[in-house]
């Protein structure tokens, strides 16, 4: 999902295990996923069940999951339903559910993969967070000066070329070290980029299910599209947050928090009812006090949370004169009609714009 994987694997490194990562979703995994999932599960679940066909292929023998049937949505028991899948196939292998129910069974595990010694462990477990969290917050780094740099760029892709140069260097790095040394080189990079003297680009909040905001192959790259487009495009979350929020409940966004978002959304939505319906409602909330354009809100079909959750988007949408877009992703979704549905949207934003019917809120 998005750049999760750089600082996966590094943990999953630094504890002792060999990660054999499968390839990124492609049509073909996404074909796989769909032929041997329920035909009404979330695309999420396709996808990444055909994610786990490419990782036993390249001969992975454990499967990790983060989440084990502790969420109000569905996801908590995607794990347990695609390894039943899997196996039904004749697939062999071994499992690992990281979640508040199982930590003394993970604890017992690296006890015994580290000659019984818990000094080993506590060390490896200490270097591994310390390097992984470096390694995940640069990596949200560059991914936010990319968002801030494309709607201002002259040669449009140079910001997408610079951050996909630096993903594959902070992936290949394992010293904190040198990470700092490559934050300044992140910084003077792309400060060096040609500007065109945009002023005041379109300002678009992006909301909705998790996976589809952070997942580029799923959302057709719609972050790097809207920038393209000139739009500066804030997505509520991204690998990073998405990260630390769901492994340690840190919460990374330094300008506007989930907690504070909850407390915002409540007067609409009282309790989350599974993924990230709540927050999506606060950060809209948020972006119609902020003045943005609009917003963007992106889930799967049959995504139960963000289905119920449409009517409290729509009566913010409709109070607070925001334009609101939803779009409902599955295996049928193209290219083409999503473009479509975006290029009209930013052209009313435009047109608002030009009829001053762009107030602040």
């Amino acid at each position: 999902m998005g750049t999760v994987n750089i600082a996966l694997k590094t943990f999953i490194e630094n504890l002792g295990y060999e990660v054999a990562l499968g390839p990124k979703p492609t049509a073909r995994t996404l074909n796989i996923g769909v032929k041997y999932s329920p035909e009404m599960v979330c695309l999420p679940f396709k996808i990444t069940l055909g994610d786990m066909f490419g990782a036993l292929e390249n001969g992975a023998e454990m499967l990790l999951f983060i989440g084990s049937g502790d969420w109000s949505c569905r996801y908590g028991y995607y794990g347990r339903i695609q390894c039943s899948i899997l196996q039904k196939l004749g697939y062999e292998f071994k499992t690992l559910f990281i979640g508040s129910q199982n930590l003394k069974s993970i604890a017992s595990n690296l006890f015994t993969m580290h000659n019984r010694s818990w000094t080993s462990v506590i060390k490896r477990f200490v270097y591994a967070f310390y390097i992984t969290y470096h390694k995940s917050k640069l990596v949200d780094v560059v991914e936010e000066y990319a968002r801030e740099t494309r709607p201002y760029e002259i040669n449009k892709g140079t910001a997408s070329n610079l951050m996909q140069k630096y993903l594959s260097a902070i992936e290949g790095e394992n010293s904190v070290a040198q990470l700092r040394i490559l934050r300044t080189d992140i910084e003077n990079d792309f400060s060096q980029i040609e500007r065109n003297g945009t002023q005041a680009p379109l300002r678009i909040q992006l909301v909705g299910e998790s996976y589809c905001v952070i997942e580029p192959f799923i959302n057709f790259n719609v972050i790097e599209y809207l920038g393209n487009n000139g739009v500066l495009v804030k997505p509520f979350l991204t690998s990073h947050r998405w990260l630390y929020y769901h492994s340690i409940r840190k919460d990374e966004d330094k300008d506007f928090s989930k907690k504070r978002a909850k407390k915002l959304a409540q007067q609409y939505w009282a309790y989350g009812t599974g993924g990230e319906d709540q927050v999506s409602i606060g950060y809209t909330l948020h972006a119609a006090h902020e003045a943005y354009d609009g917003i963007i809100h992106l889930m799967p079909f049959c995504c139960m949370p963000e289905t119920a959750a449409l009517p409290a988007f729509e009566s913010i949408s409709k109070k607070h004169d925001i334009p609101f877009l939803n779009i409902s992703l599955d295996e049928h979704t193209g290219t083409e009609g999503l473009y479509t549905r975006v290029e009209a949207f930013l052209d009313l934003l435009q047109w608002r714009r030009k009829k001053n019917l762009y107030v602040r809120r």
